[in-house]
């Protein structure tokens, strides 16, 4: 280890600014506007993973943005190791937010700003930081690795099935690692073991066929599409965050003793949330702490809502039409084609007369959980204390990673979250950024575990 430390000191500033040409390249996924810079930045990354010494390297190709693949598998006898990681990056509006323009990355106190800086760039780059790391220390690999790196990941990998049912053969491993989820503190180690899965869904409200004048004849007699769909909006949660939608608990896994104690036992602060967010006050399920909401209960959360004049002054006008965008977070035991079948029979019975409502249904994905007792999680906490210098927290996550539940219906084997962002990442907001000090500790701590997973672990 004490090489490897050698080599990762003299080779940091190159490292980083490897990130940073990654970073400059508006890899934006959601719109479609961006679709050259993404193929860009896909191939970008194939000539990098040929600079670091992969082979194979490819993009697999279907409807959608292309996936990165590249492998090398000449560590005879030891395990494949499958690193999934993303390269698509969310949207950067308001743009006026930013301190630093998102695709000119700035490094200001030792964080490194920039859209993509921790999700997902920094924390793939980490991962490949610490296999470049590997090659320039001993010329090979402790194990044998698969790079799968997505394009469409913001967007709910759409694509993503085909890719795993296509070129299964190829991506055949005995366990996935993953750094895309976070820490409950900036300098303590974690490693996730469960995340909530989510569905969404667009709802549009269509009244008169036209804008009309809100006094005149129309007003108080044609229903008004905004009220309509705050009332059905309304008639989803009550005033606790619970959701009134029959059928929508069903089935849900309660907590374990255990496991709320675990959830107790971790140093986290609603004093500090609320001050950090500005808010005189959280909300959420009675009955739940803060963690359990955010981990291991569901939610359904309105994203956007639109309709009617938005200009400057006032428009006297009943609106023809308003439209809402909502996510529910799932977790284990839900399914998504069941919640369907649900939402759609509360809208049903919920309509305002005087409205038609269409639904238009997102991509989705389901939850996923691992013991925090397996083997190569306890190996993975290894490594983080070892660098750390700090026992590790075990925790789960509140957001969504859709493809880790593809990946794990289709090869049934381990998936080991192991992130490094940190709460004030900003990830998927303005000013997003990535601790310098966080980007090596954990490439150390990457190139730790995959020399454990070799048993090559020395001084």
């Amino acid at each position: 280890m004490k090489q490897l430390k050698a080599i990762l000191d003299k080779h940091k500033i190159e490292m980083l600014d490897d990130l940073i040409k990654c970073i400059q390249i508006p890899s934006i996924s959601t719109t479609g506007s961006y679709e050259e810079e993404v193929h860009s930045c896909a191939q970008h990354l194939t000539q990098h993973l040929c600079q670091i010494g992969f082979e194979n390297v490819q993009l697999l190709q279907k409807n959608g943005h292309p996936t990165v693949y590249a492998d090398w598998l000449h560590a005879k006898g030891k395990p494949i190791v499958l690193i999934y990681g993303h390269y698509d990056v969310q949207p950067v509006d308001p743009l006026e937010e930013w301190h630093s323009h998102p695709f000119q990355p700035e490094i200001r106190d030792n964080y490194l700003y920039g859209r993509g800086a921790t999700d997902n760039k920094g924390q793939l780059f980490m991962q490949l930081k610490a296999l470049e790391a590997l090659f320039r220390t001993n010329q090979t690999l402790p194990i044998n690795v698969k790079l799968l790196i997505e394009g469409e990941e913001e967007i709910g990998s759409t694509t993503m099935p085909e890719i795993l049912q296509d070129y299964s053969e190829l991506l055949v491993a005995d366990l996935i690692v993953i750094s895309d989820t976070a820490m409950l503190e900036e300098q303590v180690p974690a490693i996730c073991y469960g995340l909530r899965g989510i569905l969404g869904f667009e709802l549009s409200v269509q009244g008169p066929n036209r804008d009309l004048h809100s006094g005149s004849i129309y007003g108080g007699t044609v229903q008004n599409p905004i009220h309509a769909i705050t009332q059905l909006l309304g008639s989803m949660r009550d005033e606790t965050g619970f959701i009134t939608i029959e059928g929508f608990y069903d089935h849900i896994v309660e907590l374990s003793k255990e496991e709320r104690r675990n959830f107790q036992s971790l140093p986290f602060s609603s004093e500090q949330l609320k001050a950090d967010l500005h808010v005189s006050n959280l909300f959420g399920e009675e009955g739940f702490t803060p963690l359990e909401r955010v981990w291991v209960r569901p939610t359904l959360e309105v994203n956007g809502i639109s309709g009617g004049y938005q200009g400057e002054g006032i428009k006297t006008i009943i609106p023809a039409k308003a439209t809402a965008k909502i996510t529910c977070r799932i977790v284990p035991n839900q399914n998504p084609h069941d919640l369907k079948a649900c939402i759609q029979k509360h809208i049903e019975a919920n309509t305002p007369p005087g409205v038609n409502i269409e639904i238009y249904w997102d991509s989705h994905s389901n939850p996923y959980f691992i013991s925090p007792d397996h083997p190569l999680i306890l190996q993975a906490a290894q490594s983080l204390e070892y660098v750390f210098q700090k026992p590790v927290q075990f925790i789960r996550a509140g957001g969504s990673i859709p493809a880790v539940e593809m990946l794990h219906n289709q090869f049934q084997i381990p998936i080991i979250l192991v992130g490094f962002s940190h709460s004030s990442a900003n990830v998927h907001s303005a000013n997003e950024n990535l601790s310098l000090q966080r980007f090596e500790d954990g490439i150390l701590a990457l190139c730790h575990y995959y020399l454990q997973l070799g048993n090559d672990i020395g001084d």
